[in-house]
């Protein structure tokens, strides 16, 4: 899958908070490795390329309409942070803590996050292509609205998911746990559901989120 280096370029150590508090407009930020001073990023139109980014650089930031292409998340901790109409295209997600990570209305592409801790996201409204979550916890993770173009869950702790007024294309969920799932049949385009790939372990959890009852056969009388 095209992404982000697996190690960081040489890079200029920095803040990002010292370059928003001078940008304008999609100034971009080119191979950087961003470090924490302890302050908090609240910044519109950032645009960051083949950057670094670890700690807590970006905890409870916030950021608007800003762009983040071919990055790597190492160990970073966007905990809190809210992230709305902002692409991130072609970056990986590795060992990441992600609690309540609120990405709305942003699209999401070529993603791939492996061993992350994100319960309780807000990914409302987002367009998401090829993303792929590997042994991550994910937790009541909101997908209300969203448009899943590819999505890939696998053997993670998908428990609570939220799918209301969801149009699918593809979603793999195989190897993931996922009791409690929320769908709304009646809300969803036919073929979305259609779109939708369980493995025969989860049958149970599916049919319940749809209303379906599982119950044995009477005997004979």
């Amino acid at each position: 899958m095209p992404g982000a280096s697996p190690n960081p370029p040489e890079q200029s150590e920095t803040s990002l908070v010292e370059y928003t508090r001078a940008m304008t407009s999609y100034d971009d930020i080119d191979s950087i490795q961003l470090r924490s001073d302890g302050s908090i990023v609240n910044a519109e139109s950032v645009s960051l390329y083949q950057s670094y980014i670890e700690s807590t650089a970006l905890f409870a930031s916030t950021l608007h309409n800003s762009r983040f292409t071919d990055c790597t998340f190492t160990r970073a901790d966007l905990s809190n942070a809210t992230w709305t109409d902002t692409r991130i295209i072609r970056a990986q997600f590795k060992h990441c803590k992600l609690l309540g990570f609120d990405a709305q209305s942003s699209t999401l592409q070529d993603l791939h996050l492996n061993n992350c801790k994100g319960p309780d996201m807000h990914w409302r409204d987002t367009t998401l292509t090829r993303v792929r979550f590997d042994q991550s916890q994910l937790q009541n993770l909101d997908l209300t609205g969203a448009t899943i173009e590819s999505l890939t869950i696998h053997n993670s702790d998908a428990r609570n998911l939220r799918l209301l007024n969801t149009r699918i294309t593809h979603l793999d969920l195989r190897g993931s746990l996922i009791e409690g799932l929320i769908i709304d049949p009646a809300a969803m385009h036919p073929k979305s559901l259609q779109s939708i790939t369980i493995d025969p372990t989860q049958a149970p959890a599916f049919t319940q989120a749809l209303g379906v009852r599982i119950e044995q056969s009477e005997p004979n009388e």
